[in-house]
């Protein structure tokens, strides 16, 4: 099993707008592509992070589900132009996928 986290840090003042536009994300273009099946979540810093992060998981039984997955949003134009809305409000090369293996 494994986690999937996508990470963006927003600009200074557009937390909340990014955070509406990932609820935004979830509802129009996740919910198309199966994104329940994967205990999808958002998350913000808090403690011993940056306040400006935002990170999405994405719990995979496998590698194969997560290029399923990437496969499928990326025939969607609307996700594309989702994320021309969301560019304004994110910091330019914040942008960071990482796979971590879940250890049961």
């Amino acid at each position: 099993m494994f986690s999937a986290r996508w990470q963006i840090d927003a600009k200074f003042g557009h937390k909340q707008t990014v955070l509406e536009l990932m609820r935004k994300w979830e509802r129009e273009i996740g919910s198309q592509v199966g994104i329940a099946d994967l205990k999808f979540q958002i998350m913000t810093g808090s403690i011993g992070a940056r306040e400006a992060t935002i990170e999405t998981h994405h719990q995979v039984e496998t590698l194969a589900q997560l290029e399923e997955f990437f496969a499928k949003i990326g025939k969607i134009d609307a996700h594309a132009k989702w994320g021309k809305e969301l560019e304004p409000y994110v910091v330019s090369g914040t942008s960071l996928w990482a796979i971590y293996r879940i250890v049961e």
